[in-house]
């Protein structure tokens, strides 16, 4: 079980169907929720602090925790950055989403390892 802490205070995540409803999921539309998770995926990956805000907040709402302090939280937090990482494993190793996890997260990894070796190397050397 994955433990997050936001402004002093120890969360345990976890994830319900009442979270995957939250982020848009739909029994049936095995489709649509892959791209959900995708794009989730894809924005913590990418470092997008609105993926990581919403995400956040639609885990943490059965702690009954407001949008504006997950925000909070994220901009003062020096170790913030880490969230990224904490929250595509917990997606990996959660049992609703660890399926999809297998297949999507390596094609997303894939897609950013050719994004970033051409941007590393036309980067200027120090």
């Amino acid at each position: 079980m994955k433990k997050i802490t936001l402004n002093g205070k120890t969360y345990k995540l976890e994830l319900t169907l009442n979270n995957l409803r939250d982020f848009g999921f739909v029994p049936n539309k095995f489709g649509e929720n892959t791209e959900l998770l995708s794009n989730i995926v894809a924005g913590l990956n990418l470092g997008d602090a609105f993926t990581l805000i919403d995400t956040l907040s639609k885990l943490l709402k059965r702690y009954k925790v407001k949008e504006k302090d997950v925000e909070q939280a994220v901009i003062h937090d020096k170790n913030s950055g880490n969230l990224y990482k904490v929250l595509i494993d917990f997606f990996k190793t959660e049992p609703l989403t660890k399926q999809m996890m297998k297949t999507i997260n390596p094609m997303i990894t894939e897609a950013f390892d050719k994004i970033k070796n051409p941007m590393e190397q036309m980067a200027p050397k120090e």
